[in-house]
């Protein structure tokens, strides 16, 4: 193979693992709760905010849950991003979209679950509300998705209270998410209270 042959062989293949990877949701930095119970505690960096916005684990029945979740800033790359809760009610599940709420900086004075070692790292916070006419009295299920918008390309991932199937994986700050929507049973739990 000629020394011209193989540089366009290796820019081909470099081209289509570069298009491959421009459409890949980030997962590092994401984090919405590892468990049920310390996303009522556990706070956003930087904030007095926690991640169940509520601060309890029981909410009642007229009450909106408000959710918060980080991701790496522009997680979606060239792609419009999206922040979206699959919420099941026990009875059939409810897509409601989130917004974006401002960028919080990560360095080794504003540490988060003690990342980064070193330098600095710019994150996007989200937040999501779950309307009352949405949940119903019991035990209520969700999972957070994160995605990505462009043209007619969609990509999804989920971050998921716990580790099932083939799909799952963790990522640095121990948040369990995956690519794949089978997720029954890894979901978080929210009771609602009459």
């Amino acid at each position: 193979m000629s020394d011209m042959n193989a540089r366009f062989v290796f820019l081909a293949i470099f081209g289509l693992a570069w298009a491959a990877c421009a459409h890949e949701i980030q997962t590092d930095w994401a984090y919405h709760a590892i468990g049920n119970h310390a996303r009522a505690t556990e706070t956003v960096p930087g904030t007095s905010l926690t991640f169940l916005g509520n601060g309890a684990n029981e909410i009642g029945d007229n009450d909106t849950v408000t959710l918060y979740v980080l991701t790496a800033h522009q997680f979606a790359g060239r792609m419009d991003e999206q922040i979206h809760v699959r919420w099941w009610d026990g009875a059939r599940p409810h897509w409601i979209m989130g917004g974006w709420v401002s960028n919080i900086v990560l360095n080794t004075d504003n540490r988060f679950r003690d990342l980064p070692a070193e330098g600095e790292v710019k994150l996007d916070l989200w937040k999501i509300d779950i309307p009352p006419w949405i949940t119903q009295p019991g035990d209520n299920f969700y999972a957070i998705q994160l995605k990505g918008c462009l043209q007619d390309q969609v990509e999804e991932r989920f971050l998921l209270n716990r580790a099932g199937g083939d799909f799952t994986q963790t990522n640095n700050l121990g948040q369990i998410w995956s690519a794949s929507e089978e997720f029954d049973g890894q979901d978080w739990t929210i009771t609602i209270t009459p």
